[in-house]
């Protein structure tokens, strides 16, 4: 609904003579301006990019207008969820329940809830708005770190003058925060409830919030399609081998303790790319698939990615990832959803030492009729009814609780 609205907005101006358009008409310029970008990109070379190219600028339009209503209550915070499943930029995990807010660095804030069962709650400030841009890490708050177990209580305090207990700093650019809530086992673990209130009297507005969006808007869509098409995109198409694995590597966001590994598939129908990779001591370890655009397929309809509860590891203590375009009937298998090209990603979180190249995975691609040549032995055959189970678990998504 609030899409149409947008986009109807949008039309409405262009119907107008320049003498009368509408504020809309500055959104309406960088949804076209995005759009070209899109066009001209990589991805959208290929007949199923360019299918793929409009759910994307969907995400972004959606995106950019969430942001900018967020925006006009940044002196006022609140926590907003970002659950939606299609087009939105940056590979959302499917273990994470995401939250974000818009800061004053200037504010005093106190952050009070209780601690879900999940396995790992991250409260990250950013120097730019976290639902669209990557930004620079401006500090990092392990709610683990600070003692807090499943089931008690969280104060936190952010800002203003120093307090006793579990105060931080804000930087003075430190304009967002993103909450990172992931998951294990879905339908098992709970989800941790906080709340944000501000404690010193806010600036008033400096315009009105109902004339101001749109043009926030457009400057957010801007800013996405710089980051995600200009930037993000090109250097992963050039520095991401095709059916191979980077390094392993430690984040390097501000995330202490968390390590990753990028790839990307390029598959025949007949083809598969089995990962291989060392079960670890960490807190959470997963896989997960993304289009040629960065995004998550629908992860409630399609296994597209597996984490250390879910996956089954082999009697050696290692997994052994199967991608395809093809259900293999392996129990690892990441389904493409459709898809010929697009990108892995593995994440390590909460590792209490050191990773050393005993835990860096490995690629290899083979044809379908080989696969089970380089499986282990005792890989189980999944058949139909045993996958619609696993896709059926899928439902206890940590995006609907």
């Amino acid at each position: 609904m609030r899409m149409r609205a947008v986009l109807a907005a949008a039309a409405i101006s262009a119907s107008a003579g320049a003498e009368e358009a509408l504020p809309s008409a500055a959104f309406r310029d960088a949804i076209a301006r995005t759009e070209a970008k899109l066009l001209a990109s990589a991805p959208a070379q290929s007949p199923e990019g360019r299918r793929a190219a409009s759910a994307y600028l969907a995400g972004l339009i959606e995106q950019a207008w969430s942001l900018a209503g967020e925006d006009a209550l940044r002196f006022e915070p609140v926590f907003y969820g970002s659950g939606s499943l299609g087009g939105r930029p940056g590979l959302f995990n499917p273990d994470n329940i995401y939250l974000t807010t818009l800061l004053d660095p200037a504010g005093s804030y106190r952050i009070t809830g209780r601690r879900g069962s999940h396995a790992q709650l991250i409260l990250q400030l950013l120097d730019d708005p976290s639902v669209l841009a990557l930004g620079q890490s401006r500090g990092v708050i392990d709610v683990q770190q600070l003692g807090v177990a499943a089931g008690e209580e969280i104060e936190l305090w952010l800002g203003g003058e120093q307090r006793a207990g579990h105060w931080f700093a804000l930087a003075p650019d430190a304009s967002s925060m993103l909450v990172r809530m992931t998951f294990a086992d879905w339908a098992a673990e709970s989800p941790s409830t906080l709340r944000i209130e501000r404690l010193d009297e806010p600036a008033p507005a400096a315009e009105d919030p109902a004339q101001g969006r749109l043009a926030r808007a457009a400057r957010f869509l801007d800013g996405a399609a710089a980051l995600w098409l200009d930037a993000f995109l090109q250097r992963m198409e050039s520095s991401v081998p095709v059916n191979g694995v980077t390094e392993l590597r430690a984040t390097r966001d501000g995330l202490t303790g968390q390590y990753s590994v990028n790839g990307r598939f390029d598959l025949a129908e007949d083809e598969a790319l089995v990962i291989e990779v060392a079960r670890s001591s960490a807190t959470y370890q997963a896989i997960q698939l993304g289009d040629a655009w960065f995004v998550t397929p629908d992860w409630t309809r399609h296994q597209v990615s597996l984490n250390h509860a879910q996956a089954r590891a082999d009697a050696d203590g290692r997994f052994r990832f199967v991608i395809s375009r093809r259900d293999p009937g392996v129990p690892n298998w990441l389904d493409t959803a459709g898809t010929a090209r697009g990108y892995l990603f593995m994440r390590w979180q909460g590792v209490p030492a050191p990773l050393g190249p005993e835990y860096a995975p490995s690629a290899r691609l083979v044809k379908l009729a080989e696969l089970r040549g380089v499986l282990p032995q005792d890989t189980p055959v999944v058949d139909a009814e045993e996958r619609a189970e696993q896709l059926a678990a899928r439902r206890h998504a940590p995006s609907r609780k």
